[in-house]
């Protein structure tokens, strides 16, 4: 089951680690400047509202009753707000599951969703774009957002966003309220537990490649470093996190130079990893039995309701791991 539902992921994440890893510090740094921000703007005559993007000045509806989303389903839900069309892999996530019901299936972002997207006539569509041929007919059928991939780093600046966007910042403010709250109890929990300048990884193969991961957007990365604090090797921070950059692919003989004390490990995208390989198995981490195998149906998204579960799923492993080296 878990194979078969990675693959439904397989198709966009390929291509979003292609655009990551091609487009470098200098490109994750121009979205995250320009993503969109509402002019708290609105006209009472016409009931809409100016947002801000990385194409300019967009005017959508103060409130959309009709929403079609690309990549950002998890982020409408968590407000209690359904959309009426999104993209199967993102209805079939663990966090957005149990509350997709009625919410159709508009397929991949391609050419093919956009008769679909016509057929459920939206007032707003926002989408991850990446495709401008094909955002342009979005925006012959409603109000688009385009916010690329990557666009937001940290949960509180994509909540805050997505209040204003729908008009909510009050809900936005109290779920963040709530957030705030679990992780301090999350870090709470592992207080004590480990030793003062141990490292944590984040890497893993992903198809034919390997890559090792930063505190953005992808494998839990957000929960691990940001929001748990927990401290990446050097070249993690130098390499990744400092430039913004999400994920970087490198040579199986760099492995070690990345791998901190303990390793989170994915391993996705089909990818055929050898355990017993001598590089890998001899990284202090593999040798010591410090390596964490996490799940991607549940690590892949990288949604405020993901990440929020992500900061319990991994102190939890942290906290029986480290008691029972106790």
């Amino acid at each position: 089951m878990v194979k078969a539902r990675q693959r439904i992921w397989i198709g966009l994440m390929m291509l979003l680690l292609i655009l990551i890893v091609l487009g470098g510090c200098s490109k994750a740094t121009k979205s995250n400047s320009e993503s969109p921000q509402s002019e708290s703007k609105s006209n009472s005559e016409t009931d809409t509202k100016i947002i801000k993007t990385v194409d300019g000045d967009v005017e959508i509806p103060a409130n959309p009753q009709r929403i079609v989303t690309q990549g950002y389903l998890a982020n409408f839900l968590v407000f209690d707000v359904k959309p009426v069309g999104a993209p199967y892999w993102e209805m079939e996530s663990p966090y957005t599951m149990e509350l997709s019901e009625g919410i159709t299936d508009i397929g991949q972002i391609d050419g093919g969703s956009v008769e679909k997207i016509l057929s459920l006539k939206p007032d707003l569509i926002v989408t991850v774009g990446g495709d401008e041929k094909l955002n342009e007919q979005f925006r012959k059928i409603a109000p688009t957002l385009v916010i690329p991939y990557g666009t937001y780093h940290e949960v509180h600046d994509e909540m805050r966003a997505f209040g204003e966007i729908l008009g909510k910042e009050k809900e936005a403010e109290e779920w963040l309220k709530e957030f705030d709250k679990k992780v301090a109890k999350a870090k709470d929990s592992i207080k004590g537990l480990i030793r003062e300048g141990t490292t944590f990884s984040l890497m893993g193969p992903f198809g034919k490649d390997f890559y090792v991961y930063g505190d953005g957007v992808n494998r839990g990365g957000q929960a691990i470093y940001q929001q748990l604090g927990l401290t990446p090797p050097k070249l993690v921070r130098k390499d990744l996190i400092e430039p913004k950059i999400n994920a970087l692919s490198i040579s199986q003989e760099k492995i070690a130079d990345y791998a901190g004390d303990y390793i989170f490990l994915d391993i996705s995208g089909e990818a055929e990893f050898d355990e017993n390989d001598p590089v890998w198995s001899t990284i202090d981490a593999v040798k010591n039995n410090k390596v964490f195998y996490l799940n991607p149906e549940r690590f892949w998204p990288y949604d405020p309701i993901a990440v929020e579960s992500q900061v319990e799923e991994i102190a939890k492993m942290l906290k029986n791991h480290l008691e029972q080296e106790k």
